[in-house]
């Protein structure tokens, strides 16, 4: 071994990289490390130093490649990753992505069906609104025509008494001869 050699392999045993340089290491945000740490603490082999950070060594940095190769090539969810460690590393097989895919497709299409017949029956209720609203504007132009019509005949039938009570008494009579 030459010395470049030896410095990498000294390097890569004292490695400890906070939470931060680890997520850039395998390319991760920190907060999905962080959650990593909180659901899966048990299987990630940190050093924690005295200020209480939790550091991360090759083995834990192979650890959370192991996680995120599970979690974003194989669809693995936290639950699974969990039980795959827990259970001496065995493969578990992920759900089928295009069952839970087929029931959504099934979920949306019941809903735009139930749209569709909740837009026809608004439109139905909305020409029925206009109906009756026209109905009722028509009775309401009838009913004061009615109205017009009456109060000229009682104001007529008033000219009349009026005219009748300023002619006097002789008037009337020649009227009524007439």
């Amino acid at each position: 071994m030459n010395q470049t050699e030896d410095q990498r392999t000294e390097t890569l045993d004292d490695l400890r990289l906070t939470v931060k340089e680890a997520a850039k290491h395998i390319q991760e945000s920190p907060g999905v490390v962080r959650n990593w740490m909180r659901e899966l603490k048990a299987h990630i082999p940190t050093i924690q130093g005295e200020n209480g950070y939790h550091y991360f060594d090759q083995l834990a940095l192979e650890k959370l490649m192991l996680i995120r190769q599970l979690n974003r090539d194989q669809n693995y969810s936290i639950k699974q990753i969990d039980y795959y460690f827990s259970n001496g590393e065995t493969l578990v097989k992920p759900e089928p992505v295009h069952v839970v895919s087929n029931d959504i497709r099934e979920d949306l299409k019941t809903i735009v069906d139930r749209m569709e017949l909740q837009q026809q029956f608004n439109q139905a209720l909305v020409t029925k609104l206009d109906e009756q609203q026209q109905y009722i504007k028509d009775s309401l132009i009838k009913r004061d025509q009615m109205l017009l019509e009456s109060l000229k005949a009682s104001q007529e039938a008033r000219k009349a008494e009026v005219n009748n009570r300023k002619k006097g008494f002789l008037g009337r009579i020649f009227q009524m001869s007439e």
